[in-house]
């Protein structure tokens, strides 16, 4: 038994280095994959806000265009028309990323042992997740309840993978599977969390930041920002940016902003990575489990891949 452990424990360091492989093997077609989801998210986040504030800060003067204007509600139903199909795509990319979240799981468990796929079928997998919609809704948002509680969130590591990779499983199965999993494999659930998300939350973020210092980008970016930055009546902000403990300095502000996008990119690209340590660590905490349930994962896969055909 504790030789078992013993291996588990080296097995979580086998399995991070082994997914480092994996991640770059299927990066090509990921990064296709995540594009939209990531800089949908991205861009029209950052339109959304420039036109909501240019808007706000140019009231009187769009007023002065047209009488048509002077109308409140028809002033606002402007405001409404422009920013909608920013706000879709929004809402469009940040649902195509929380399938992404669970489906890639699917991905990792059954091309990660064989040679590279080279057609990966991403709709049927999404299928998979979207067919059982209204328990993944449920089960994030238990999840998001539970992150108040960090040290709850390290028991439920797997729950996304039992749910993909489990037949019809429920949120609250998928919670107490999970559960039932980590808790005789604490010590190497606790490796990986630290690994993985030290690596793609932590150093990924900085090394990028201290190369894009290097190759001159963030000075192009800064620059920019700092100019859009200057545009705002950030003294009118002073009270709120300090209780959050950001400075008011313009520069630290696109300093601030460019680090946040940087690392949204950053850790938006490497969730195939998570997902592929994460699956593999659920599959070495239950070898007999898994084989029963690689046969129903197939078989799901394919009926959403048929279903798809059909349609």
């Amino acid at each position: 038994m504790a030789r078992k452990k013993s291996n588990k424990f080296f097995g979580a360091f086998q399995i991070f280095f082994a997914s480092i492989k994996t991640y770059f093997l299927y990066l090509d077609q990921c990064a296709k994959y995540l594009a939209f989801p990531i800089f949908g998210q991205l861009i029209s986040l950052v339109l959304l806000l420039t036109i909501t504030y240019f808007f706000a800060t140019n009231i009187e003067n769009i007023k002065n265009i047209h009488e048509f204007f002077n109308n409140d509600k028809h002033l606002l139903t402007t405001f409404y028309v422009i920013i909608a199909p920013f706000l879709l795509v929004f809402l469009k990319a940040f649902f195509n990323y929380l399938i992404a979240f669970c489906s890639l799981n699917i991905l990792f468990f059954t091309n990660s042992k064989s040679k590279k796929s080279k057609n990966i079928d991403f709709c049927a997998n999404d299928n998979v997740i979207k067919r059982k919609l209204p328990n993944y809704i449920f089960l994030l948002l238990i999840v998001s309840l539970c992150s108040i509680f960090p040290p709850i969130l390290i028991f439920l590591s797997l729950c996304f993978q039992v749910f993909a990779l489990e037949g019809d499983v429920s949120a609250p199965k998928a919670f107490s599977r999970s559960f039932e999993l980590v808790k005789d494999n604490i010590i190497p659930t606790i490796i990986m969390i630290i690994l993985c998300w030290g690596s793609t939350y932590y150093f990924l973020p900085e090394l990028f930041m201290w190369v894009s210092e290097k190759v001159s980008l963030s000075t192009f970016v800064l620059t920019k920002l700092e100019i859009f930055y200057s545009l705002l009546p950030i003294e009118n902000y002073n009270e709120i940016l300090s209780n959050i403990n950001m400075s008011t300095n313009v520069t630290e502000l696109a300093m601030y902003s460019f680090y946040a996008m940087l690392s949204f990119v950053i850790i938006g690209f490497t969730l195939p990575f998570r997902c592929c340590c994460f699956t593999e660590l659920y599959r070495m905490y239950d070898s007999d489990k898994i084989k029963e349930n690689s046969k129903s994962t197939d078989e799901i896969v394919k009926r959403a891949t048929s279903k798809k055909g059909k349609n």
